[in-house]
């Protein structure tokens, strides 16, 4: 494991139990016992070793994915407990099915100056060195999105304007394009890698998700999106957002 490596894995441990105390209060939860936090902590702490000791380029599942999972022995304990669990709309339980209590991240950003440089640094190693890099002069979009509804809207409109759309459907999907623009689901889990791996390439990100959110349009920014949009903002104008042919 190189230093980088460390400084992530250090990091993202060092972040939990701080995190965790800080998401429980934030949903109005009751803390947890110390050897569920300590049991998921180690799991983590295991799991981002086995990950960061392999060469970036087989490095198939993201840091931040193992931290959302390192949660779900934590939901299922708040359910033990018979803890009612809160509301979510639907596109966040399509994301994070398991994450009952809304206790994964969605961001690095959250977890601490540290954990989130470290993670950056992360992302722009793997794409630095994950497969090659497509040209815009294709008119290639890229949209980051689990919904089938946004996908279909996405292809009619590119289509319609002589782009080439391509979706990224998984975490483990995070390749590095050069597009002419990307559209960023912010309720997709890997968000909070997708906009700064196609930022830091000089692609266009325009991150969009519920109008409610400012505190994610805040973070998409901080993670050097260019602009943020509601969905309905979006999809009312979608053939303008979408960059043009020239």
């Amino acid at each position: 494991m190189d230093e980088a490596a460390r400084a992530l894995h250090s990091a993202f441990v060092g972040a939990f139990p701080a995190y965790l105390k800080a998401i429980l209060g934030e949903r109005g939860l009751p803390e947890l016992d110390d050897e569920a936090v300590f049991t998921a902590r180690d799991w983590l702490d295991a799991q981002l070793e086995d990950l960061l000791a392999l060469p970036l380029i087989e490095q198939a599942r993201s840091p931040l994915e193992l931290f959302q999972e390192a949660m779900e022995g934590l939901n299922a304990r708040l359910s033990e407990l018979g803890v009612r669990p809160p509301l979510r709309d639907p596109v966040t339980v399509s994301a994070l099915p398991g994450d009952t209590y809304g206790l994964a991240p969605a961001s690095s950003s959250v977890l601490g100056e540290a954990a989130f440089e470290a993670h950056l640094a992360w992302g722009a190693g793997k794409a630095a060195t994950v497969g090659p890099v497509v040209s815009d002069d294709q008119g290639l979009v890229v949209l980051v999105s689990r919904d089938l509804v946004d996908r279909s809207r996405f292809e009619d409109a590119a289509n319609g304007a002589g782009l080439q759309l391509e979706v990224w459907a998984a975490r483990s999907d995070l390749r590095p394009l050069r597009p002419a623009a990307a559209f960023v689901d912010l309720t997709h889990p890997a968000a909070g890698e997708a906009v700064p791996l196609l930022a830091q390439q000089g692609t266009k990100v325009v991150a969009f998700g519920p109008h409610v959110d400012d505190e994610a349009f805040a973070n998409a920014i901080a993670l050097g999106a260019d602009r943020t949009i509601s969905r309905s903002a979006l999809f009312k104008s979608l053939g303008q957002q979408l960059p043009r042919r020239t």
